[in-house]
């Protein structure tokens, strides 16, 4: 194997990895089993980027253990898809064992693509070394990129971390501090603002200054414009702390800038346009939100009026509502009483005729409800009687089911006594309780031992059996490595044709000596079976059953002698008369 080692490290050399020994030990004594897993995750990824050039491989193991993990299960699947079909996973690579490490070089080895490399190097005739895997890493890296789909600035992040196997979620933002941006600068004097335009070209643009650096572009310019926002708004801040008391200085001192304006003029500090519009906006909309909130506040006043009239006209509407009905009701019958009042006796006369048909309808409802009662209560009367006449049987059932549970009580009472008295004279005479659990217990102790004693026994023969085989087939094998011999040299010596010979007599006597000694064994067997069978039909009582049989056979054979005479009697009579 320490050949292979050496080969599979020579091949990997060649195509460019780097392998450090060992501190303590040389190129010589360096193997497979002093790969650590940040070597074999190198060594491995190399292989692959030079089997497939256009797959993006991890080539080193981060210090996450989880990333660790996700990058060793990526790293798995890419030599399965490339056709490895052995045993591979996390563990091969952050637990690497040198018979998996072996055979997984092997393979990747065997499915480098050797062939455009030999064809290159023959056509070229140069030797390999280092700046020649360096040429070639970079045409491989440029045919990679040319072939790979154009990403924006801002994604590449994501995209690197993603083929490295990390998150895409932690992107640094890594900005230029010092970023210098010409045109960013206002000023309100114009030779500062001609002197910045007279320089400008000579300051490098955005891209070489982050170039330089090595920083971020997007989060380069958000920082630079947060730094100009936050800059202007403290501008204009200060502008407006200057306004308010340039404003009050005025409004004391009224008399002072009447007297001298040329003065106060040129004390004031220059404020620009753009401080005073906000001023101006911001006093206008402080009184805006004033006004609005006076509005606010009567309009509520307003609202709260209005809620308070609205509750009480909703109930002075219910009450009258309620009197409308009220009256609406007291109308009716006054009208009624009005049209009776009109003609008294017409009206009268008509109540009259109203009270007698009400009567009369009355009397026939009455003499409907008679003839329908009728019926009905003879039936009720009816059902009644059929009610108390099922009560009363019932009544008599229970009270004869009562009685004969009553009967049966008795005599389960008397029987209880009498077992009751038989159980006292059976444990007086009887042994006690505790003899009897003493025996089962023994009986158990027994059963379990004979269970000990047949396991033992079982387990004896399978050993006996075992030996049996092993040496019955050592016995096989010893003969027919003796008869190979024999025979081979039995061709050309006449005393080993003879020792054949007396092999193989040997051999059918041995045969047989072994049927011999199974058949003892198999008669054995049966003479203990047979024993066995022997006391169970001894413990049967043959003897008396046959007696009882021999018995049953004479008296049958007496009552066969017994109806032959009679038939001859009967015969006899026959012929006779």
């Amino acid at each position: 194997m320490d050949e292979v080692d050496k080969i599979i490290i020579h091949s990997l050399k060649q195509i460019g990895c780097k392998l450090e020994p060992d501190e303590e030990g040389d190129d010589v004594a360096f193997g497979l089993q002093h790969f650590t897993p940040n070597l074999l995750v190198r060594a491995v990824s190399k292989c692959l980027q030079e089997i497939n050039p256009t797959i993006a491989v991890p080539k080193s193991l981060p210090e996450n253990m989880a990333q660790r993990f996700t990058i060793a299960t990526l790293l798995g699947e890419m030599c399965g898809s490339c056709g490895y079909r052995g045993d591979i996973g996390y563990q091969t690579f952050l637990y690497p064992n040198v018979v998996d490490v072996r055979r997984l070089f092997m393979f990747l080895i065997e499915h480098l693509p050797k062939e455009l490399e030999s064809s290159t190097d023959a056509q070229t005739g140069e030797e390999k070394n280092d700046f020649i895997l360096l040429m070639r890493d970079i045409k491989r890296q440029i045919a990679v990129q040319m072939k790979a789909p154009w990403v924006p600035q801002y994604c590449r992040g994501v995209a690197n971390r993603k083929a490295w196997g990390c998150s895409s979620q932690s992107i640094p933002f890594d900005p230029q501090v010092s970023l210098n941006i010409p045109g960013s600068y206002e000023g309100s004097n114009p030779q500062s603002q001609r002197n910045i335009n007279s320089i400008s070209y000579q300051i490098p643009n955005v891209f070489q200054q982050i170039a330089e650096t090595g920083h971020d572009l997007i989060s380069s310019v958000l920082h630079k414009n947060s730094i100009d926002v936050y800059d202007y708004q403290e501008l204009s801040l200060k502008g407006m702390c200057l306004c308010l008391k340039d404003s009050t200085n005025s409004s004391n001192n009224s008399t002072i800038t009447q007297t001298e304006p040329t003065v106060n003029a040129s004390q004031q500090p220059v404020i620009s346009n753009k401080t005073i519009t906000a001023f101006t906006t911001l006093e206008q909309l402080t009184q805006e939100v004033d006004s609005l909130k006076l509005r606010n506040d009567e309009i509520l006043n307003k609202r709260q009026v209005a809620s308070s009239k609205l509750n009480n006209l909703r109930q002075q509407q219910a009450n009258t509502l309620a009197i409308t009905e009220q009256l609406r009701k007291d109308m009716k019958i006054h009208e009624r009483c009005c049209m009776v009042l009109e003609n008294p006796d017409e009206n009268l006369s008509k109540l009259k005729d109203l009270i007698e048909k009400t009567k009369e309808r009355r009397q026939t409802l009455e003499n409907q409800w008679k003839s329908h009662r009728q019926p009905a209560l003879e039936k009720i009367n009816e059902l009644q009687t059929l009610r108390q006449a099922k009560n009363l049987q019932n009544i008599q059932e229970l009270r004869t089911i009562i009685k004969q549970l009553e009967t049966t009580l008795k005599g389960k009472i008397s029987q209880h006594v009498q077992l009751g008295e038989e159980l006292k004279k059976a444990s007086s005479t009887s042994a006690p309780r505790k003899e009897y659990t003493r025996r089962i217990h023994e009986f158990i102790g027994n059963i379990r031992k004979q269970r000990n004693d047949i396991y033992k026994i079982l387990d004896d023969t399978r050993d006996l059996q075992k030996q049996l085989n092993s040496i019955s087939a050592q016995l096989e094998r010893q003969f027919n490595y003796t008869d190979d011999l024999l025979f081979q040299s039995a061709k050309h010596d006449l005393h080993a044709k003879q020792a054949y010979k007396f092999l193989a007599s040997l051999h059918a006597a041995c045969n047989e000596i072994s049927e011999l000694v199974s058949q003892t064994g198999q008669t054995t067997k049966e003479i203990r079976d047979l024993e066995i069978q022997i006391d169970r039909e001894r413990m049967r009582n043959i003897a008396t059953s046959l007696e009882q049989i021999s018995s049953d056979i004479r008296n049958f054979e007496t009552v066969i002698k017994t109806m032959q005479v009679e038939i001859k009697q009967m015969e006899n009579e026959i012929t006779s008369g």
